[in-house]
């Protein structure tokens, strides 16, 4: 499911504001302080029952005020939510009226922020890069949460095995991470395969309009998975005991794993301009949340906060055209409105807004 419409009160700078949201493109535009990052963020929180700026949601609370309340609405579905949040209270969240986890809220309106660490994706740690992995396969696939805590479990005990130096004791854990750890790596490997897919055809879209994408298409993207592809995870796993044992770790599995992207066989992160990374970055998480809507039928939104200040006018006017090609939900900001004369938007639903002016 997906906002049809967002009412937001005493959020941020915002006493009372309500908003019909498109369900393709969607230009919040207005001066710097007006309120663009505070939609987006409120938008965030509806789906995920946190901030993409602040662990402390009490910040979200106007000043001089004891609470916040969003309400949300997806005519498709005609569901209702309520997301509240009192001072020195937690987040009370309602779908329907019924209380729901923010595990549930996350898989019931899935969105995804591109913040300052999505742009320099690859220059980031494969921590992050395996993190932003699986936040998507989490909230489409419940199979996958479990394989997932299934195999770092076990991971855990295991170490806990090693760093006593019980080999035998470690050793006992291996079918567990064997089982799921597969499982967790065959549905990488598979997300990775379509959204290459998805991301080819984008950057095919894009250099029909502008030849300087053809830089994005001379990319190789691929799944490391952690452990040696060629043996498998069971033969891995035994012929690192030796290295485990005396490292006090596990050093071979799917808690390994990271997405490679490389351009003519060298790391993008040596050889792209920070912003042809930007957009790389942008292409991609568009290109996933595409895959999540085709493949697990959900609706997800993706926001973007400030979009020209992210890219160099020469990216900008590169990813521009993809806009009109976007069918799920896309919400950016921008200090202006200038994008009218460089898109036809005739074709698709695209609501702009003037943030000054809706209050």
């Amino acid at each position: 499911m997906a906002f049809s419409r967002i009412e937001l009160r005493n959020f941020r700078c915002f006493e009372a504001l309500t908003i019909d949201i498109s369900s393709n493109s969607n230009l919040f535009y207005g001066k710097n302080g007006c309120g663009k990052t505070s939609i987006l963020e409120s938008i965030y929180v509806a789906s995920c029952g946190r901030s993409f700026r602040t662990s402390n949601l009490e910040a979200l609370i106007k000043n001089g005020s004891k609470s916040f309340k969003i309400r949300a609405y997806d005519d498709n579905t005609g569901s209702i939510l309520e997301v509240n949040k009192t001072k020195s209270k937690a987040i009370n969240i309602k779908i329907n009226n019924s209380l729901v986890t923010i595990s549930e809220l996350a898989r019931t309106f899935p969105s995804f922020s591109i913040d300052s660490k999505t742009f320099f994706y690859n220059d980031n740690a494969p921590d992050y890069r395996r993190k932003h992995l699986d936040r998507g396969l989490f909230i489409a696939s419940p199979d996958y949460a479990k394989d997932w805590f299934g195999y770092f479990r076990g991971l855990k005990q295991r170490n806990a095995a090693l760093k006593i130096g019980d080999i035998s004791q470690a050793k006992a854990y291996d079918d567990a991470l064997i089982d799921h750890g597969t499982k967790l790596n065959f549905l990488r490997e598979n997300l990775v395969l379509e959204v290459k897919k998805i991301y080819a055809d984008f950057v095919q879209t894009l250099e029909e309009h502008n030849k300087r994408a053809r830089l994005f298409s001379e990319i190789d993207i691929y799944l490391k998975s952690g452990f040696n592809d060629k043996l498998g995870l069971e033969e891995s796993l035994l012929q690192s005991n030796s290295a485990d044992l005396k490292r006090k770790t596990t050093n071979q599995g799917p808690h390994k794993a990271d997405i490679i992207f490389e351009s003519k066989g060298l790391l993008i992160k040596d050889t792209f301009s920070r912003g042809e990374q930007k957009l790389l970055s942008i292409l991609w998480s568009l290109s996933q949340n595409i895959y999540l809507e085709k493949f697990f039928k959900l609706s997800p939104i993706l926001l973007l906060d400030d979009l020209s200040s992210e890219l160099d006018a020469e990216m900008l006017d590169c990813f521009l055209p993809i806009i009109k090609y976007i069918e799920n939900r896309f919400i950016f900001s921008n200090i202006v409105d200038s994008f009218n004369s460089k898109i036809d938007f005739s074709e698709q639903s695209f609501k702009k807004f003037h943030v000054e002016q809706l209050t």
